[in-house]
């Protein structure tokens, strides 16, 4: 009963040392403000009227506004849709997959551009699919 004793004892003054060890740490708070932007885009401001074109910079930059339509429809992805299908075009009109990586390779640093981590992401995936279909293509319908 002693011997049970002293090991709930020391149980306690270890749980007591841990709780005191977290005193000691201080607290750090996180407040910190994230300023938001408009999250409406500029073609969708009904109160523009006639002005619209110069409110949205169509002067400035008119591939950009012409492009926000479709960016904002596809959520950003747009230009990596229309590469995609491109890709995806010349693999069945040629049925070599060299030549959409190829394709995949020129339109690499152009949409590293816009899209850094899910462009390299996605391409690497393409150039996995087209590089085993080569091997797919070299190992099985080339050995019958």
């Amino acid at each position: 009963m002693i011997i049970l004793l002293n090991k709930r004892f020391l149980y306690l003054i270890g749980l007591l040392g841990l709780l005191s060890l977290s005193n000691a740490i201080p607290e750090a708070d996180a407040q910190v403000t994230v300023n938001v932007t408009e999250s409406t885009p500029c073609f969708l401001n009904y109160t523009a009227s006639y002005n619209i074109l110069s409110n949205c910079n169509a002067d400035g930059d008119f591939l950009g506004f012409f492009m926000e339509g479709w960016e904002w429809v596809t959520g950003g992805y747009f230009t990596m849709i229309i590469v995609s299908l491109i890709i995806g075009t010349v693999y069945i009109k040629y049925r070599e997959a060299i030549y959409a990586i190829y394709i995949g390779i020129v339109f690499l640093p152009i949409s590293y551009m816009y899209f850094p981590d899910v462009f390299i992401s996605w391409a690497v995936i393409m150039a996995f699919v087209g590089v085993g279909t080569l091997i797919w293509y070299a190992l099985i319908r080339q050995t019958q």
